[in-house]
């Protein structure tokens, strides 16, 4: 199963999720145009192939284009969810299909159905990835003197879908948590965004979490490498303490926050970075990627918060992420030995502005 996860991880299911994504292009303009023919008495599959073609087209073209144009990105946006949409028409497609090869249905007018039903999930996924739920967790760590609520975040990926609006949102929504301390595990910026966004605005924005003082955060790989001085200057303007592979000695415990694996492969393992620490409090770590959770259980540190995976975002790409990421590194609790995990699924979203089978959350710990 590690050898499945690390090959859907890299680029090999990429390029095969590329081979299905141009296929689905023929399934569906065969069955679409044959829907319509059953409907207008005229062969629109040649129409049907070029429109998805031409968006197809633009969604690779979006990745060189002027991102920092807004109306670029709203086109981009609304391409995804068409995409979206099309990803669950061909599933319901199979579906109906299969059902046809079953009891022979032959009746081309009912490939209305999966149409209606891809409709149907597809706006509940934009619509509920714009919610923010509070998933809470309840946990105990050896020598901690007082109870304490923290707050994790992760995944906001401010940018192409998330903008200035939603972030007040969710600082909105954590404020109303009355937290002791507030941990952001990476992910701030969305692809490329910390380049054209309103850096200013969005660090005054940051500034109204509270308690102020109290908030740390790590680098995901979607944001600048830590070797780029704007992004420390960021955090700085923003009144948020950026930990790069470094270790923080609080009243109640050890925190310590990595450097993005992916960004830095040469980042400082956990062992480097505590090694001149002799405290018996214990360690919480924050760390990008969950990949990292198995060095955090090796060097028995109490906790560890990740994000990253997104819990998948939407199905059936979940499937995969569990795949990849295993049952501790995917989502949520999970304790091996002395070293208790938690894995969010992220404030945000990022290539689609959809959420089936995940929610977009802020973890509010209660530890004690």
């Amino acid at each position: 199963m590690k050898s499945f996860g690390k090959f859907i991880r890299g680029k090999g299911f990429s390029s095969l999720f590329t081979l299905f994504s141009l296929l689905s292009v023929f399934y569906v303009s065969n069955r679409m145009g044959r829907f319509l023919e059953s409907v207008f008495h005229h062969d629109f599959r040649f129409i049907v192939f070029s429109l998805l073609a031409i968006l197809m087209g633009y969604m690779l073209f979006y990745i060189k284009s002027k991102k920092e144009i807004k109306t670029t990105r709203n086109l981009y946006e609304i391409c995804s969810v068409i995409l979206c949409f099309l990803l669950y028409l061909v599933v319901f497609l199979w579906g109906y299909d299969l059902l046809d090869l079953l009891f022979h249905i032959n009746q081309d007018s009912y490939y209305i159905v999966p149409i209606v039903l891809s409709i149907i999930l597809t706006f509940y996924g934009f619509i509920h990835a714009k919610r923010l739920e509070i998933k809470e967790y309840h946990i105990s760590l050896n020598h901690f003197e007082k109870e304490e609520k923290v707050v994790l975040l992760s995944d906001i990926h401010v940018g192409t879908f998330v903008d200035l609006q939603q972030l007040i949102k969710i600082v909105e929504k954590v404020n109303s948590l009355q937290a002791d301390m507030i941990l952001i595990a990476g992910d701030m910026f969305d692809v490329e965004a910390f380049a054209y966004c309103d850096k200013i605005a969005i660090a005054k924005v940051l500034q109204k979490l509270k308690p102020e003082g109290n908030v740390y955060a790590v680098l995901g790989n979607h944001d600048p490498n830590a070797s780029t001085e704007e992004i420390k200057q960021f955090y700085k303007d923003a009144k948020i303490q950026l930990l790069i592979d470094q270790e923080v000695e609080l009243d109640n415990l050890i925190l310590i926050g990595r450097d993005d694996m992916m960004t830095n492969p040469k980042r400082k393992s956990l062992q480097e970075i505590e090694k001149d620490s002799v405290s018996v409090k214990p360690r919480i770590v924050i760390d990008h990627n969950p990949s990292g959770i198995a060095e955090a259980v090796a060097m028995k540190s109490d906790l560890i918060l990740c994000g990253h995976t997104h819990k998948g975002q939407f199905f059936p790409a979940n499937i995969f992420t569990k795949m990849a990421y295993g049952r501790q590194g995917y989502y949520g609790y999970y304790k091996d030995g002395q070293t208790q995990s938690i894995v969010s699924s992220g404030a945000g979203y990022f290539q689609m502005p959809m959420r089936i089978g995940s929610n977009s959350e802020i973890v509010a710990i209660d530890v004690k």
